[in-house]
């Protein structure tokens, strides 16, 4: 293999890489509407196909057009670089009605590759150049030469047609003459939107022999002039007279090239390629996506937290870890009035009982549902959030990330909900509860042993019966030591038991707190961080596609 032949095959992979980046980007764009234009993806999608279609029927053949605007001399042109009259040339206009191909090669005939290719483009009227007369003259072996339509015909029929090859040829050669080389609606509609291809482009400045010899150069400058205005400023401009034949054989030498290098197919789709490109940097901005950042989130778990009543549910537990310590290590005597009160979980529908690793869940509460300031302050959080992200982003980004966080607005009263029934509360029983309820237990027995003791004793003393015996603790009786040690020992320790399930419902709020808070920030993620991020990850993986592997 030649040393030119790999460096084709290098260029051709490298093509067809960029063309493979387009298409994710494309498919990327269609995953999610929004992202990027439907027009433009439309165009893009359209523009791969072609591309994959031509690359289909080879390199070997070069499609070059003709086109320029009525009067240019196109079909001279033609038939001049044919050697032979294949285009009718006349003064009524449009001369040309539909496209026609000149082919040059060995054999004489349009061989079935050719065939293909012109049936691709299109092109029904078909030619067969003959070999030049000229031995000198340089072969066009391999060119396939397209003489278009007017651009600025009356017919509509016709500059469709132009339109329609221009977006497939291989090559450009604009034909312009001294009279209507600025004409707007050649620069506007092709030269400028095909500023990008100039290595596929030449200008041919047809009929130089109508304008005096000493003024050509001037026409030509400015001419140059408004090709840079144009953003063409590297197209080769080249004076040529197909009446007079002057520059018809260096338009056929630069032809003949262009045609040997077998790389304009290559240089088109690649220029394409360039121009997607400088469109796509455009829909994707200047700004790269980046995730969402902890204040962001914090500032939106913050709103869900008090939409979910986090903190009440919190002070919830801990009041219940008070009122059902007292009812089980309480003094027994007034222990009983503490079942009078709600427990504060069960009217939250949280009550659980436990078990041997975690609590029983439930699917849903009986909190109350957020305030109207609540949901309005996560409407907040999660519109600060987007401004946060999709801050410097394109206006059509800018609406998808607001889309996209606010998707599952409707389900986050539910998925709070939920988180709440279902986060795993601090409601166990500390073993020393039932130690103490059974020291409390007997210290009631003795308290009432000692009361009914001390009752027989007044009833025994009432009628004027005989004393009872009573034992004593050193000077006080067993009836008394038994009533009033039962009941102040009751006491005291239930005051003590208060304290320490005072001390322990605080640290149960914060455990509490602390769960509540990670299923909402659960929630939280689930409904808009991941949702978020996920998108800002694809439209970050988007714009690495668009400027980084779609360059040439």
């Amino acid at each position: 293999m030649s040393l030119s032949s790999r460096a084709e095959r290098r260029v051709d992979g490298r093509l067809q890489e960029r063309l493979s980046r387009l298409d994710e980007v494309v498919a990327s764009g269609r995953a999610s509407p929004g992202r990027l234009p439907p027009d433009l993806l439309d165009a893009l999608g359209a523009g791969i196909t072609r591309a994959q279609e031509r690359l289909g029927h080879g390199t070997e053949r070069t499609v070059v057009a003709l086109a320029g605007a009525t009067g240019s001399g196109k079909s001279s042109l033609f038939n001049a670089l044919a050697g032979t009259t294949l285009a009718d040339v006349g003064v009524r206009r449009p001369t040309t009605s539909s496209a026609q191909a000149a082919v040059f090669g060995p054999g004489g005939a349009v061989d079935a590759e050719v065939a293909g290719l012109l049936d691709w483009l299109g092109v029904a009227r078909r030619h067969v150049a003959p070999s030049p007369a000229d031995a000198n003259a340089a072969t066009l072996d391999g060119l396939v030469l397209l003489d278009l339509p007017d651009h600025d015909s009356t017919a509509l029929a016709h500059r469709d047609e132009v339109d329609r090859l221009v977006e497939v040829v291989d090559a450009f050669v604009w034909v312009v003459d001294p009279q209507k080389y600025a004409d707007m609606a050649l620069h506007e509609r092709y030269l400028r939107r095909f500023a990008g291809h100039g290595a596929v482009s030449l200008v041919v400045l047809n009929q130089v022999d109508l304008v005096p010899e000493h003024a050509r150069r001037a026409l030509v400058a400015d001419l140059g002039r408004l090709l840079r205005d144009d953003g063409a400023a590297g197209t080769r401009i080249l004076p040529v007279s197909t009446r007079t034949g002057a520059g018809v054989a260096e338009l056929r030498r630069e032809l003949a090239a262009r045609v040997a290098e077998r790389r304009a197919v290559v240089a088109r789709l690649a220029a394409d390629v360039d121009a997607w490109a400088d469109r796509l940097a455009v829909a994707v901005g200047d700004t790269d996506p980046r995730p969402v950042q902890p204040a962001a989130r914090e500032r939106l778990v913050g709103a869900f937290a008090a939409a979910a009543g986090v903190d009440a549910v919190a002070h919830a537990v801990g009041a219940a870890h008070v009122q059902r310590a007292r009812q089980v290590a309480g003094w027994p005597p007034t222990k009983w009035l503490g079942r009078l009160r709600p427990d504060p979980l069960r009217r939250l529908g949280l009550d659980r009982r436990p078990l041997e690793e975690g609590t029983v869940t439930v699917a849903r509460t009986s909190r109350a549902s957020p305030s109207v300031v609540a949901e309005a302050a996560v409407t907040t959080a999660i519109r600060s959030l987007v401004d946060d992200v999709a801050g410097g982003l394109p206006d059509p980004w800018r609406r998808r990330v607001a889309e996209v966080a606010s998707a599952r607005r409707g389900d986050v009263a539910d998925e709070l909900d939920r988180a709440v029934g279902t986060a795993v509360l601090p409601t166990q029983r500390p073993r020393w509860w039932a130690a103490l309820g059974w020291v409390q237990r007997v210290l009631a027995a003795a308290m009432v042993a000692g009361l009914l003791w001390l009752l027989a004793i007044g009833v025994v003393a009432w009628f004027g019966l005989p004393d009872l015996p009573t034992p004593h603790v050193g000077r006080v009786p067993w009836p008394t030591a038994l009533a009033l040690g039962g009941a102040v020992t009751g006491l005291v320790l239930a005051a003590i038991a208060r304290v320490v399930a005072r001390a322990g419902a605080r640290a149960r709020s914060a455990r509490a707190r602390r769960s509540l808070h990670a299923a909402v920030e659960r929630s939280a993620r689930e409904l808009v961080v991941g949702p978020v991020d996920e998108e800002l990850g694809a439209l970050a993986h988007l714009r690495r596609l668009v400027l980084g592997g779609l360059r040439g």
